[in-house]
């Protein structure tokens, strides 16, 4: 199979976020589908069974969505993308708020952000696809969008392990 062929699909890159008591976790996903656009939308989000960021979101039951700009730069994709909520506080330094729901929202370097709720889970082998209704969302401004083909060719960004379109 030409793995390659997978490359050409559109994807971005987003920063989503969780809270579970006082244990914040937060990570680069390059899968994230808005599935319908009622009035509460339904999105879908992938992310690894060995992130932190993957069990804390079972736990919390909620999750925000920093969508990236192309401004974003490598130590805040690094930040986020390549280290593990466990060992590092990835909240310091970073531009943030706190969202309506609790959890703080990435606003540094990105477009538009959604807080929502999970409402379901697919095991999908080495990674989780969570459900998410859509409770509230903000467009801050019009920069163009980080795509995982400008983060690849411009920016020449890395795929870490644990990505979903990881292969090697």
């Amino acid at each position: 199979m030409d793995k390659s062929a997978f490359f050409k699909l559109s994807y971005g890159l987003y920063i989503i976020t969780t809270k579970y008591e006082d244990h914040f976790a937060g990570c680069v996903v390059n899968t994230v589908v808005q599935a319908t656009s009622e009035e509460k939308p339904k999105l879908l989000v992938t992310v690894n069974k060995e992130n932190d960021t993957n069990v804390t979101m079972k736990e919390s039951k909620k999750v925000n969505i920093s969508v990236l700009s192309q401004e974003a730069d490598m130590l805040l994709i690094g930040k986020y993308g390549f280290r593990s909520s466990k060992d590092f506080n990835k909240l310091e330094g970073t531009e943030n708020i706190i969202g309506e729901n609790g959890i703080p929202v990435v606003t540094q370097a990105i477009v538009s952000y959604i807080e929502a709720n999970i409402i379901n889970e697919i095991d999908c082998g080495t990674h989780t696809v969570f459900v998410l209704e859509a409770t509230n969302a903000k467009k801050l401004n019009d920069k163009p969008v980080l795509t995982y083909d400008y983060y690849h060719n411009v920016i020449k960004g890395k795929t870490p392990p644990k990505a979903s379109s990881f292969s090697e």
